[in-house]
């Protein structure tokens, strides 16, 4: 975790950081909060929730650089994917104004040293506590509870959004996914094939549902961008293209949750402790 941490940090370089930077350093925060939940019981109730909370503030601006590139991103896949129906709607002016929303959300956050220059003290805050951790138990006893606790509300999530697939509960699902996706593959290293497989399908899922969350917020801009259509018709078969391709992702990230989640928490954690056993004998 403090390596992710540390790896953040040497990306985040006030008004040297440009789109890939805040998107890697984005990604190493999420791992270090995954890392972070397996040790939760070894920290502390009071520790972890100290240390979560402060590793969710440092990231959160770094989101609204990554949204504005992904949304224009979403937009020209789902054009290439459509093809001609959609080219032929005329989009430039809305593009425009993603591009526009874009650059204002850069300045914010690139523009000035503050949103990073308060990021970076945040991180440099939570490695320095680090080193004066006190964690008591440790093995399995921690990293089994842990695993279990990410796994079962992953499930919950899955069975929520199985039942209701609102945005809020896709997007739910789709970040207990990418935590356990990021705790799996720490245990890649018991070489199982049967841990690399639901890495692998966890990976897919949250990558699926990562996609349909990027439309969603491209549903809300075009509704926001009515003005930005010069017909009302090209407005409406651009909101129902999005929606057929949201369809169709949710199709698939369900079939995949099914796999994923076929088990039960219990028969899950026991499983992967076995492996863990026996890597530990050998």
């Amino acid at each position: 975790m403090r390596r992710r941490i540390k790896s953040a940090l040497q990306t985040l370089v006030p008004k040297k950081s440009d789109d890939d930077s805040i998107h890697e350093a984005r990604k190493e925060l999420k791992k270090a909060r995954a890392t972070l939940r397996l040790l939760r019981d070894a920290l502390g109730k009071k520790a972890y929730k100290r240390e979560n909370t402060a590793l969710r503030d440092a990231a959160r601006p770094l989101s609204a650089v990554r949204d504005g590139r992904v949304l224009i991103d979403a937009l020209n896949s789902l054009i290439e994917y459509y093809g001609a129906p959609a080219r032929s709607l005329h989009l430039t002016k809305f593009k425009q104004s993603l591009s526009r929303r874009r650059t204002q959300s850069r300045k914010k956050v690139l523009g000035k040293a503050g949103p990073l220059r308060d990021a970076r003290k945040t991180l440099r805050k939570v490695r320095s506590r680090s080193d004066h951790w006190r964690v008591g138990r440790h093995g399995w006893s921690v990293l089994g509870p842990g695993l279990k606790r990410t796994y079962t509300k992953g499930r919950d999530a899955f069975s929520r959004a199985k039942s209701h697939p609102d945005t809020d509960t896709l997007h739910e699902w789709r970040k207990q996914t990418k935590y356990l996706w990021h705790e799996l593959q720490l245990f890649e290293s018991l070489n199982a094939t049967q841990v690399q497989h639901l890495a692998d399908v966890a990976h897919k899922v949250e990558d699926v549902l990562g996609d349909d969350h990027d439309l969603a917020v491209l549903y809300e801009r075009a509704l926001e961008a009515r003005e930005s259509f010069d017909k009302g018709a090209a407005h409406e078969a651009l909101l129902n293209l999005i929606m057929r391709c949201r369809a169709g992702m949710q199709q698939k990230a369900l079939q995949l949750g099914l796999s994923l989640y076929e088990e039960t928490p219990a028969v899950f954690s026991q499983r992967v402790e076995k492996l863990w056993r026996e890597w530990r004998a050998d």
